[in-house]
């Protein structure tokens, strides 16, 4: 079986994958173009130790952030580990499309498209959603706990140990933290700019999966996250082809 799970930045996917993969003994693929390096932890939201519940995880922290590593890398990645798993149930989880994309269909990298790309796998693809002033509170709510979790720490060492890391340049969060340790903007202005760009790249993976990808989406209950892991299960295992 495989499963992704996908959605805009603070929506609750690494908690309903995690209590997937519990459910069915699965290991986790990362799908984050972010996550993929190490030590950039806080700024992407990577999961804990604590929160993996032991479970193994793959393409998180696997390359430098000095390193270059494009969606082909990811590609050919994710089915080494894939190839690796034969037998193992399969969650992807995470908000970049294009890895998505590149992951589950015949992408062809070295020629130019001319066909339309197949999906290799038998798939489901799962979507958190939520409604829009929620998912703007959550991500506020995140920056804000990422500041309190020493964010600015954590770029200011990357900054020293990986000077001409482009990814530092580019990430949203890290850029921003960048331009504030080189005296271009105050430390409001970077949490601020943090808080707008994560909420426009929310909308931009919104428009993204439903127009690249068959999702089926299910709105969270917040209250209650175990409705949702619920009825995504009912889903899966197809005792309802209904959202909640």
């Amino acid at each position: 079986m495989m499963l992704a799970v996908v959605g805009p930045t603070g929506v609750g996917k690494t908690k309903l994958s995690i209590a997937l993969a519990q459910k069915y003994h699965a290991i986790i693929i990362s799908c984050d173009a972010v996550q993929i390096y190490r030590g950039l932890n806080i700024g992407s939201a990577k999961v804990t130790e604590t929160e993996k519940a032991g479970i193994p995880h793959y393409l998180m922290d696997i390359k430098n952030p000095d390193e270059e590593y494009s969606v082909k890398n990811y590609q050919d990645d994710f089915r080494q580990v894939v190839a690796e798993h034969p037998q193992e149930n399969i969650i992807i989880v995470g908000g970049t499309g294009l890895y998505l994309n590149a992951a589950i269909k015949d992408y062809n990298f070295n020629k130019d498209e001319t066909k339309q790309p197949q999906i290799l796998y038998d798939v489901k693809i799962i979507g958190l959603t939520a409604e829009r002033e929620i998912i703007y509170d959550n991500i506020n709510r995140r920056v804000d706990e990422m500041f309190d979790q020493g964010f600015v720490e954590e770029v200011q060492a990357l900054k020293v140990k990986y000077p001409h890391s482009k990814v530092l340049q580019r990430a949203i969060g890290y850029k921003e933290i960048l331009a504030y340790l080189d005296g271009k903007i105050t430390l409001k202005e970077a949490k601020d700019q943090i808080k707008q760009n994560s909420r426009h790249y929310a909308k931009r993976q919104y428009t993204w999966f439903n127009h690249q990808n068959d999702v089926k989406w299910f709105t969270v209950d917040y209250k209650k996250f175990e409705n949702t892991i619920n009825s995504v299960i009912e889903y899966v295992e197809g005792e309802t082809d209904e959202e909640d």
